[in-house]
């Protein structure tokens, strides 16, 4: 251990007190910007997670859809042009749309969102849903995503006594007769799953002939965006054609201009860097100032303004370290209360974890600065 990082232990660990205090002021600021940060990310995670649910090559979308969560509809017989192309192995069409569930304990209603799908093909990663693709082609029967919010009623308990469940959707009795599990997201509380045909008995001013999104499998080794471009000329200016990855790029941009995620959680992250940098920068000025005869007789004994300065430095790296770690551990419990509370998937990545810890290091670096200022002013004569 290098003698200025002895200094600045046992300077700091002199008054346990005041170091467990500066600690507390760090782990608050890590904490602050772990949750800030984790639940931003979340929130942009579950509000594209049904494009990046799609395992299909190329998606359809009318040209007025900005958000597929508001998709405007097309006409489906585009949908035929595109098996020409002898790269397009498969082709089927999804609808969606937003009905009202009336909780059958309470009798209140709430938002749902209604997903018309194929169940023999619904080039959907949803998982479960092969051991149903029979009963969703009855008339009026219906999944329920078991990690729906819990306005909704007992459902699952209910499913599980007694097997099925009957309640109305949109005015209308449907049966839910058991679940699956895909979540929920800022732009939806819960979600129903469905063939296209029930999907049409629900929403009967609906014209079958138009669908919201249509999916296209290639075959294997074909060129995504060469396939694309060709499509787009089949379907001129009537629909839009887009990878599964630029679908997930052009939701993630409706996100950010229309919901203020980056500004909330960015500014909260931000008030939480500020109050790391002003109780670190207050305790080491006050360590600084306490100790400016011991630092001033260091200078006269001839160590060097750069030895005090790595002294103070190695402070705020003891105060990051002792501040880091408990925040981390802190935030991963949030996690876990924001995911059982808001029933959205909040989780902590390495690349998340790293950043806020550079974060931390550079908040205590830059308080350590701005406090070694006044040793370097420091003269042994005016001191004593």
């Amino acid at each position: 251990m290098s003698s200025s990082f002895s200094v600045a232990w046992y300077q700091l660990s002199y008054h346990k007190v005041k170091l467990a205090v500066a600690a507390a002021g760090v782990v608050v600021a890590v904490m602050l910007m772990l949750v800030q940060l984790g639940i931003r990310q979340g929130a942009m995670d579950n509000s594209v997670a049904v494009a990046r649910r799609f395992t299909a090559d190329l998606v359809v979308v009318s040209p007025r859809t900005k958000t597929i969560f508001a998709s405007a509809q097309f006409p489906r017989r585009l949908l035929y042009r595109l098996g020409a192309l002898s790269e397009v192995a498969d082709i089927t069409e999804m609808y969606m749309g937003q009905g009202r569930f009336r909780n059958p304990w309470d009798k209140l209603e709430f938002p749902v969102s209604i997903y018309g799908i194929d169940p023999q093909n619904p080039m959907m990663n949803l998982p479960g849903l092969e051991r149903f693709q029979e009963r969703l082609q009855l008339t009026d029967y219906v999944l329920f995503d078991g990690l729906s919010r819990k306005n909704y009623g007992p459902v699952l308990s209910f499913l599980r006594q007694q097997g099925t469940l009957d309640v109305e959707v949109n005015l209308r009795k449907v049966r839910i007769f058991d679940s699956i599990d895909v979540g929920i997201s800022i732009n939806t509380d819960g979600n129903l799953f469905m063939s296209p045909a029930n999907f049409l008995r629900m929403f009967p001013e609906r014209q079958p002939g138009s669908v919201d999104v249509g999916l296209l499998r290639l075959k294997s080794g074909s060129d995504v965006k060469h396939v694309r471009n060709q499509l787009r000329e089949l379907l001129g200016a009537e629909a839009r054609i887009l990878t599964r990855d630029e679908l997930v790029a052009s939701e993630i941009v409706f996100i950010r201009e229309n919901a203020p995620l980056d500004f909330i959680f960015g500014m909260g992250a931000a008030v939480g860097f500020f109050i790391g940098f002003v109780v670190v920068y207050q305790i080491l000025y006050t360590e600084v100032t306490n100790h400016l005869p011991q630092y001033a007789t260091l200078k006269a004994m001839g160590f060097s303004d750069h030895y005090l300065l790595r002294v103070v430095l190695s402070q705020s790296m003891i105060l990051s370290l002792l501040g880091y770690f408990p925040g981390f551990l802190l935030a991963l419990g949030l996690y876990r209360v924001a995911t059982n509370a808001i029933q959205m998937q909040f989780t902590m990545t390495v690349g998340r974890a790293l950043f806020v810890f550079a974060l931390t290091i550079v908040m205590c670096g830059l308080s350590a600065m701005i406090a070694i200022r006044k040793v370097r002013t420091a003269d042994p004569a005016d001191v004593f």
